[in-house]
């Protein structure tokens, strides 16, 4: 009953050209001393991510500017807790405010997404302020006797202002084109749902080395643009009972795939797991293990940073002690809570009055709610009803409920299948996405 997303995001490549490279940033003292740690975390066929760490030996500056060459062609394209300029192989990345003074003995690191071809060995040489970083403090033998001073005490830098809380808009998405390419009214109506924050589908189970690259490029932008990011996975053997969104790994390959994902996540993701998985367990072949599927994928995708959800249906579907049931098989050593209303239509107070019971049976767990599209709450239907209208917008929640958050989930104006008139599952409906701007209540 729910549909994936069909758009794949490739690579962002924002790196801004410059005519030639700037060893030593405006303004800065020259580091007496540095070391420079460069590492990479994980890579894929064309792509890298890497981690890098500046730390001054010498006298304090104020800011920092680390540049380098890569040896073999490779390019940075996205950087985050840094600002990046390239000239082909040739990088500088200079300091953020929070992060650019850096006492003695004092470091500061950044992140960044690249790509590579044939070969990608690590840089051998680093600059931080135009001074090459030996990992020692260069010395000089004095022609008269110095005067002795202190010793700076080290300290360490001050810590990256915390997230705001907001949520990611993703400006790949379906909706965000159509709204580009829309005037008049239509543009209005349409920017109600492309500039909302909405959730990542991650389903491409015919390619786990490409639903990596989507992870990573859709997670690595929203952590580099201080924002949280939403990952819907589904890709679950037997996926829908063979229905519009049929589908899915096959069993012997669901452990691998999730593993492949989890490799490609950025920061600490919300994650909605596997979306009717649980509300149709049993219900028809081909699920084999599922529970321990389930399971499987917590683990791995929080061990990895995200914090899970596991999709328990909604309140006209699962009564609450079959819920409560369901989900204790799967457990939350791993996962932090559940998810309701997914892809439906059921109001969110009626979600929120069956999701603190199921909450209260579980000890207190969190749970979160898809109001995408349940602003005029359930005709009965589920499969691209008419009358429908977005419902409240997506936001984090922070109360005495065990309410954690509002999410779009799933994404108005994508249909849910070749059904009531729409389009294939997946593909934008102009036409319904109008009819669910033009009838919220906001």
């Amino acid at each position: 009953m729910h549909t994936r997303r069909t758009a794949l995001a490739l690579l962002s490549a924002t790196a801004l050209a410059v005519s030639g490279l700037t060893l030593a940033a405006s303004g800065a003292q020259a580091a007496d001393g540095c070391r420079v740690d460069y590492a990479i975390t994980s890579q894929w066929t064309g792509g890298f991510q890497a981690d890098v760490k500046v730390t001054n030996l010498g006298s304090p500056v104020s800011s920092w500017n680390v540049a380098w060459s890569f040896p073999a062609g490779q390019t940075l394209t996205q950087a985050w807790n840094g600002n990046a300029t390239t000239n082909g192989s040739n990088v500088s990345v200079t300091n953020v405010g929070w992060n650019g003074a850096l006492a003695t003995g004092a470091s500061a690191a950044f992140g960044f997404v690249g790509s590579w071809s044939g070969s990608n060995p690590k840089p051998t040489a680093f600059t931080v302020n135009g001074v090459a970083c030996t990992g020692t403090v260069p010395t000089s033998t004095p022609t008269t006797s110095p005067t002795p001073t202190p010793t700076p005490t080290p300290t360490t830098t001050t810590p990256p202002p915390q997230p705001t809380g907001s949520l990611y808009v993703d400006p790949t998405t379906q909706a965000y084109r159509a709204w580009q390419s829309a005037s008049g009214t239509d543009k209005t109506l349409i920017e109600k749902i492309a500039l909302t924050p909405q959730s990542y589908w991650v389903g491409n189970w015919t390619d786990a080395a490409h639903a990596q690259a989507e992870v990573r490029d859709y997670t690595g932008r929203a952590t580099a643009a201080g924002k949280v990011p939403t990952l819907v996975v589904y890709a679950i053997p037997g996926r829908d009972c063979g229905s519009y969104s049929g589908g899915g790994v096959a069993e012997s390959e669901y452990a691998r795939w999730i593993d492949t994902i989890a490799a490609g996540i950025s920061g600490n993701p919300i994650v909605v797991l596997e979306p009717d998985a649980l509300a149709q367990l049993g219900d028809c072949s081909g699920q084999g293990d599922r529970v321990g599927f389930l399971r499987y994928a917590a683990k791995a995708l929080t061990l990895k940073g995200a914090k899970v959800y596991i999709d328990a249906g909604h309140a006209s579907w699962l009564s609450v002690d079959t819920a409560v049931n369901r989900l204790n098989q799967i457990g939350f050593q791993y996962a932090v809570g559940f998810a309701l209303n997914t892809s439906n239509y059921q109001t969110t107070s009626a979600s929120q009055a069956y999701g603190e019971q199921i909450s209260q049976r579980l000890g207190g767990k969190g749970y979160v709610i898809d109001t995408s599209r349940n602003g005029n709450g359930s005709n009965g239907e589920w499969c691209n009803p008419r009358g429908r209208a977005l419902g409240d917008k997506p936001r984090l929640v922070n109360d005495s409920t065990g309410l954690d958050a509002l999410l779009w989930v799933k994404l108005p104006g994508e249909s849910d299948g070749t059904c009531n008139g729409g389009p294939a599952a997946g593909q934008w409906w102009q036409e319904i996405a109008l009819e669910l701007a033009r009838n919220a209540k906001w």
